[in-house]
């Protein structure tokens, strides 16, 4: 457990394996949050432990292979009658409130220590797992993240990451891209791709900008809405199902955000209208937000 680790054994171990110093210590700081809550609730830890292997890429295949393993769905017993039920493979993929590996209550989490996704940030972007992986990237607005049940493939599950696998998630992408893209300087690679007939053209940045299709009555919301989302003040656009265009925009202002003083209310929020387009996509008169994020980055 990296949380109770003091800083020169973090540099250490940093120095000894593949994660950056940066990495160990966002890890701890998932660490200790969640231990903060354990005279309230019970919240098992991940134990993962970074491979010191001298060859940093034979360790980063390690690290990888051990993530993967680490972040699985828990399964029910082949024994369990439950497990051959319809939807009873996996025993916490129940609701998006619960961590598909531990079964960790997040809604009770996020009351009880506040919103801990916040507090780990990427030491690279500077963004918070929140602003990763619990915002559309597109349109900013705040969205549930669901595991998938091959953990980065596989189909999508109704459950989530609690903060501490989430982060081990984020860490597995970051690992992955690095290796792809040693992958794609390979000069094997490039003669695969020659092959298929891909190649690279450069391409100025303007060209690639989008059109911007919002109304000339409304651009002097602008300010408005950028306000809102520095506030981080739940936008959701309800798009139409035939032309895919936004027919409906609702602004929520939730008391109870600002009298915590934090958005962990948004992330329940956010949980809910998930459970809620899984469970009456095609009942409901107005249609949901059509976008979920996949933990893409």
């Amino acid at each position: 457990m990296l949380g109770n680790t003091q800083q020169n054994e973090l540099l250490r171990l940093a120095s000894q394996t593949q994660m950056s110093y940066a990495q160990m210590q966002q890890q701890a700081i998932a660490q200790n949050a969640m231990s903060d809550v354990k005279s309230h609730i019970e919240v098992p830890q991940v134990n993962f432990y970074p491979s010191r292997h001298p060859n940093p890429k034979k360790a980063r295949r390690k690290d990888i292979k051990q993530a993967y393993k680490l972040l699985k769905p828990t399964k029910r017993s082949i024994f369990s009658p439950r497990r051959w039920l319809f939807g009873g493979k996996y025993r916490y993929n129940t609701n998006t409130m619960r961590c598909v590996i531990d079964g960790a209550d997040i809604d009770y989490l996020l009351r009880m220590a506040g919103n801990i996704y916040e507090q780990i940030i990427d030491e690279e972007t500077g963004q918070s797992l929140w602003d990763i992986y619990f915002k559309n990237p597109v349109t900013g607005e705040v969205e549930a993240f669901v595991a998938r049940e091959n953990v980065t493939s596989g189909r999508k599950m109704r459950g989530t990451y609690c903060p501490e696998h989430l982060h081990l998630y984020h860490l597995l992408i970051k690992w992955e891209k690095e290796e792809e893209k040693e992958e794609e300087a390979n000069t094997g690679t490039l003669r695969a791709k020659l092959k298929k007939g891909v190649s690279t053209v450069a391409v100025p940045i303007s060209s690639l900008k989008r059109k911007d299709n919002t109304p000339p009555t409304l651009i002097k919301y602008e300010p408005f809405f950028e306000m809102l989302k520095k506030d981080n003040i739940p936008v959701t656009h309800f798009a139409n199902s035939a032309t895919g265009t936004n027919d409906l925009v609702m602004i929520v202002f939730d008391m109870r955000q600002f009298q915590a003083g934090n958005n962990s209310r948004m992330l329940f929020d956010a949980l809910a209208m998930h459970q809620l387009q899984q469970n009456a996509v095609q009942s409901q008169p107005l249609p949901l937000p059509t976008q979920s994020n996949d933990g893409s980055v």
